[in-house]
């Protein structure tokens, strides 16, 4: 009886250590594929948290998309527009892990998702301005190209009827930059950054637009997103600052100031699921999360690596998994 338990003994320590090895080359076929591959390639393959911070950005070696989880930790790395020349501006969601970008030069819309696929959504000699920020409500695309706003379905098609015009009542865009929807209302809003850099609604429920108010702003506003305490938070790069404002961008009330080693030619906003909002501090190749009253968190910025320079949107995305 006792050699038998010690032989029992000796095959479950022998299965142990077999199953120890199996970990470690496991283990060790993950560190060489980590190694081998794209940063982050191996991570598309995890699951997705519910919700995924996605970033467009480039510069002169970079021209891509990014992705993170809400801690500000790097996930992956979607793909590059270097090989097309183009410069990513803008990011909307259409649907769940989809995505559309705006590009200029290249001049077009693509669609991407997360596990890298990349297909031309739009592309035409009718879309081929300076083209910036790229916005999606409920079942249409709004896109910046140069002084006006093009329009498009979710399966591509553009609206040539719904384009809006330079001027359209009391609305006049001036070298816009940023668009966002209000919450509440679902407004359109559009940040000049010429003229007297006004802060623009358009009421865009039927198939023609229409002006709701336009309200000079100053200092060069870039980024804005609607809030659910119903504000809106508006980037300005003329002093580099974080204002809060009412609906309408009347009655700005500055809730980050001027301090150009934390924020610097903001240009992206975006809201977190707690409310936090995201800053992306394009001179400093950095995104800096902000409270709503403006208090910096943590001492040091939420997101600053390889993929994060010269950030020109930044999209909260609520992915299919959990």
């Amino acid at each position: 009886e006792i050699n038998e338990s010690r032989n029992q003994c000796k095959e479950r320590t022998s299965m142990t250590r077999w199953i120890l090895r199996q970990i470690s080359f496991v283990y060790l076929l993950l560190s060489i594929t980590s190694c081998t591959e794209k940063q982050g390639e191996f991570l598309k393959f995890s699951v997705l948290p519910r919700y995924v911070i996605v970033i467009v950005s480039q510069d002169a070696n970079h021209a891509g998309i990014a992705y993170y989880n809400l801690d500000g930790d790097f996930l992956g790395y979607v793909t590059d527009f270097k090989d097309i020349g183009g410069t990513p501006r803008g990011l909307a969601s259409v649907g769940r892990n989809k995505i559309v970008t705006s590009v200029d030069v290249a001049d077009g819309l693509y669609e991407v998702d997360l596990t890298g696929d990349r297909s031309l959504f739009y592309g035409s000699a009718l879309f081929n301005g300076n083209i910036y920020d790229v916005e999606a409500n409920e079942d249409r695309l709004y896109a910046i190209e140069t002084n006006g706003i093009e329009v498009f379905t979710f399966d591509g098609t553009r609206q040539a009827s719904s384009y809006i015009a330079t001027t359209v009542g009391g609305c006049t865009m001036n070298t816009p930059r940023g668009l966002g929807f209000q919450l509440d209302t679902g407004y359109l809003m559009v940040t000049n950054q010429g003229g007297t850099d006004n802060i623009l609604r358009y009421n865009v429920s039927g198939n023609t637009a229409t002006c709701v108010s336009s309200v000079a702003f100053g200092n060069n506003p870039w980024g804005v997103v609607s809030h659910p305490n119903g504000y809106i938070y508006v980037g300005t790069q003329g002093d580099d600052q974080i204002y809060r404002a009412d609906p309408d961008g009347s009655n700005p009330t500055v809730v980050f100031a001027t301090d150009t080693t934390i924020i610097n030619d903001p240009t992206a906003l975006a809201v977190m699921p707690n409310g936090d909002i995201l800053v992306a501090s394009s001179t400093l190749d950095t995104i800096e999360r902000l409270k709503p009253n403006g208090t910096r968190v943590g001492s040091k910025p939420f997101i600053q690596d390889s993929f994060s320079l010269n950030v020109s949107d930044i999209l909260i995305l609520e992915t299919s998994e959990e």
